[in-house]
């Protein structure tokens, strides 16, 4: 199995589009894949139709809940969903009063390994605790940002302050969203990739009307929308992260 955790500090990148859509491309693979919605705006669980869930996704942490107990199927094959909504905003508190929240971390995580191929977590775009804890255990962290210079600095920070940690992420890759070749910035800004601190995925996501209906539709681009520039690039990128896990997938 390999777990993968689309992240960045900062909000409004395609965060959560590219955890659905690349969960989804996993699970149309065949393999067995769950999206683990750890943001507390639940926009992923929203997407999915996970989203009406009537158990907190605090109680994971707060009561002991199992992970199993917490996971809705989706309408697609393959694919299952840990929802979150606005009790995850308390993550922090909880695991604040509790001895060994990083290993506690880990246990909520073991079952869902036990039985997937693919585990992707959607990240809120914050660097606190709960999230650090849930970076250093993934097997590969992505970073979607938009080629401009906002978007590159949040990377920026966090490559620096994964500097002087230990026992940080095992893998960090970047890659760009919304790319507009309209725009100069966003020409450039793809000409100096090489440049960056962070390795990226030769892939990246244009900016695209198809995946815009995603909010109207609630549903996976590729679902609906095969052969769209957004849609033919999502198929590529996972086609590429398959090919990096090394036999993991």
């Amino acid at each position: 199995m390999i777990s993968i955790a689309i992240y960045n500090l900062k909000g409004g990148v395609g965060k959560t589009t590219s955890a659905v859509n690349l969960a989804y491309l996993a699970a149309e693979a065949g393999k067995n894949t769950v999206l683990w919605d750890w943001d507390p705006q639940g926009a992923a669980s929203w997407y999915l139709g996970g989203d009406q869930s009537r158990k907190k996704a605090i109680r994971m942490v707060s009561k002991g809940e199992t992970v199993g107990s917490m996971e809705v199927i989706t309408p697609y094959p393959n694919l299952s969903l840990v929802p979150a909504d606005l009790s995850l905003r308390k993550a922090d508190t909880e695991l604040a009063g509790q001895a060994g929240a990083k290993r506690l971390l880990k246990k909520m995580v073991e079952p869902v390994t036990k039985e997937a191929s693919v585990l992707i977590f959607d990240c809120p775009p914050s660097l606190s605790p709960s999230v650090e804890y849930l970076l250093s255990g993934v097997d590969l962290v992505l970073v979607p940002m938009i080629p401009s210079p906002l978007s590159i600095r949040a990377m920026e920070q966090l490559m620096e302050f994964y500097q002087g940690v230990k026992g940080g992420p095992a893998d960090i890759r970047g890659f760009f969203t919304m790319v507009d070749m309209r725009r100069r910035i966003h020409i450039q800004t793809l000409g100096q990739a090489k440049k960056l601190p962070i390795p990226m995925l030769k892939n990246w996501i244009p900016v695209d009307s198809g995946a815009e209906q995603m909010g109207e539709r609630r549903a996976p681009l590729t679902s609906y929308d095969r052969s769209g520039r957004a849609a033919v690039a999502y198929q590529k990128m996972w086609k590429e992260i398959a090919r990096l896990s090394k036999g993991q997938i």
